[in-house]
């Protein structure tokens, strides 16, 4: 394995102790003159250099908790670009730098999240995913939250949303696949099937990108084919040929893979065939009250025949109804997960009476 390391996947950007040089650039003129108002209003020691605006021996939390006070709408936000340097810079090499004003007061209205992150406050619940004609556990989906300083938890609709407007899904999603792995391990799960979600938009290359990941299932001594990885957000994925590069790496070093929401998200059965996972999950749009309802009734049919047609399980999802089980377990779906059986939980769930 390339044992080459990528900076952006390894280290987590924090802002400089140190008084920094930060350079403010605006293609608008008034919007300019503008921030060169507020600067003098509250007495901002400031000089100008052509079209960019300089602020020499600057705290760069301070100076943007000024100017999240300065109340920027969204567009102007956007229209003002700034970076920071330490040390001496000639302003050509740092024009590429430059980013929205949205972006670098999104780094301190997620502090939270940076803190979770730095100080590895992310933690595991389980959700049992049962064969259902057998009466027990198949093997669970990890899922992750975070945890703030008082002990109440993070749900992910707030990580990634935060990791997204913070350019570093790369790094939290690495977090996730590593703490998932490490958990299961400690719990005990390494003779179940184990899925571990990961964004594939989060992973540009494949064999920099996973490395960690590889690593840590090997070093925990993990039978590749009890662990499953599982796109999530699959239906939002608008490259195959990436997505395809990216399962055909876990299947290369022995792991199994699997598509979530399938049945949203596709806009034919030919797409999933061609990124041929080890297992489908079927959406919960799709299952929900499929005992009532002839066209998903027909639909997961249709998507259920491929599948065993070329080797391919499927799981059902989002199950709450018991009528929801029986019709599904008719059409041929055996592997089933949702609330009608368990809740995510801390502590694997192993037994199950249903």
């Amino acid at each position: 394995m390339n044992n080459k390391k990528c900076p952006k996947c390894e280290v987590l950007p924090e802002f400089p102790k140190n008084p920094v040089k930060i350079y403010i650039y605006t293609e608008i003129d008034f919007l300019r003159s503008k921030l060169i108002e507020k600067f003098q209003q509250n007495n901002v020691k400031f000089q100008t250099e052509s079209s960019i605006i300089i602020i020499p021996d600057q705290d760069i939390r301070q100076f943007l908790e000024l100017m999240k006070n300065l109340e920027f709408s969204p567009p102007e936000q956007e229209e003002i670009k700034l970076c920071y340097v330490e040390g001496e810079e000639t302003i050509f090499s740092i024009i590429p730098r430059f980013r929205p004003l949205s972006y670098w007061l999104s780094r301190i209205l997620y502090e939270e999240y940076f803190e979770i992150l730095r100080d590895n406050r992310l933690t595991i619940h389980f959700h049992p995913i049962v064969n259902f004609a057998k009466k027990r556990v198949f093997g669970f989906e990890c899922l992750i939250r975070g945890v703030k300083k008082n002990g109440e938890l993070i749900y992910p609709n707030y990580l990634f949303k935060a990791a997204i407007a913070t350019e570093t899904l790369f790094y939290l999603d690495r977090s996730c696949r590593e703490i998932a792995i490490k958990t299961a391990a400690i719990k005990g799960l390494k003779d179940f099937k184990v899925f571990v979600n990961f964004v594939p938009t989060a992973i540009y290359d494949p064999n920099f990108c996973l490395q960690n990941t590889i690593k840590w299932a090997y070093k925990l001594e993990w039978d590749p084919q009890n662990l499953v990885f599982e796109v999530v957000e699959s239906e939002k994925v608008q490259d195959l040929n990436h997505l395809k590069n990216v399962l055909d790496f876990y299947r290369k070093n022995g792991f199994l893979v699997a598509l979530d929401d399938v049945g949203t998200g596709y806009s034919s059965l030919d797409a999933l065939i061609r990124l041929y996972p080890n297992f489908l999950k079927l959406s919960t749009e799709l299952i929900e009250g499929i005992d009532q309802n002839t066209l998903k009734h027909d639909l997961v049919g249709a998507i259920v025949e491929s599948a065993r047609k070329n080797g391919i399980e499927v799981i059902a999802e989002g199950i709450e109804k018991s009528e929801e089980a029986t019709t599904l377990f008719k059409l041929g779906v055996k592997f089933m997960q949702g609330y009608l059986f368990a809740k995510p939980n801390p502590e694997p769930i192993l037994e199950i009476n249903f």
